[in-house]
């Protein structure tokens, strides 16, 4: 929702994947559903993680993605948007790390240099010496430490091994509510979420009466990345009755108009980079 703003609703959906743990009645079920499949849990949850460890990092990459699309498309609308305050929390740890971190820690510090900046940790991570021994000051139940970490080399690069989001505080003039299920996570519906928000704000009208279905991540600079899951989604956009699917070129794009191909969905595919090639493609047809 966005004040005095009017979101095309019924123009503009993100596609999902659905995961459940299974049961002897899903499992028979899922033998029958040509739409369903069985995996094992190891392909879901990471290494080194519990399953409140992975809602945890899909939680706060869902925000992390949201924030970043209400940033794009404000600064592209020429509207207000002003980042108030930045948190750094610790999302996933390496197998091969070596630290008392954990999962959800907030990092206010690495030895002593404050995080400015998401990249910050990257380079902070290259003036230091493998194996050498680091301290990171982080804030866990509302308390301040200290934690270790030995530095380590993992594909020719110094790491730490630690993967962090972002969570941001933002101000924006129009005012925008976003209202998600506990249930949904993950970042793909950035790309969707720009585009939808871009169009209220500057009043363009790209549906044009269309059902678009779309996803794929954003950055702050507009590029629209790759996701998992690609196949289900547009299964999903086809049983919604869907005009158009937007996916990320590439791969993503690849296997999703083999599948249309194969069973001849009668759905318009089309492959973007960035927001301005969705924008551009709306626009133009």
């Amino acid at each position: 929702e966005i004040a005095d703003h009017k979101i095309e609703k019924d123009a503009y959906k993100m596609a999902y994947v659905y995961e459940m743990r299974a049961t002897l009645p899903t499992l028979i079920y899922s033998y029958f559903n040509k739409n369903w499949d069985v995996i094992k849990k190891d392909e879901v949850i990471l290494p080194n993680e519990d399953k409140e460890d992975a809602k945890f990092r899909d939680h706060l990459m869902l925000k992390e993605a949201n924030q970043q699309a209400i940033m794009l498309a404000y600064t592209k609308a020429k509207k207000q948007v002003t980042v108030l305050n930045k948190k750094f929390f610790i999302t996933y740890i390496d197998e091969i790390a070596k630290t008392d971190l954990k999962i959800g820690d907030e990092i206010l510090t690495i030895n002593g240099q404050e995080l400015n900046e998401l990249d910050d940790i990257n380079k902070i991570s290259q003036t230091f010496v493998e194996n050498q021994k680091i301290t990171i000051q982080i804030k866990r139940d509302n308390k301040i430490s200290n934690k270790k970490a030995t530095i380590i080399t993992d594909e020719d690069r110094l790491v730490i091994g630690i993967l962090i989001s972002v969570d941001q505080e933002i101000e924006t003039d129009p005012k925008i509510e976003l209202k998600f299920k506990e249930t949904d996570g993950g970042p793909s519906g950035g790309f969707m979420m720009s585009l939808a928000i871009y169009d209220a704000l500057t009043n363009s009208n790209l549906s044009q009466g269309r059902k678009i279905v779309g996803t794929g991540t954003i950055d702050s600079q507009g590029n629209v990345g790759s996701i998992g899951g690609a196949l289900y989604k547009i299964k999903g956009a086809v049983k919604d009755n869907a005009d158009i699917f937007f996916v990320p070129a590439g791969n993503n794009y690849e296997e999703v108009i083999k599948l249309k191909n194969e069973k001849n969905y009668d759905i318009k595919i089309v492959a973007i980079e960035t927001l301005d090639d969705a924008i551009e493609y709306l626009e133009n047809n």
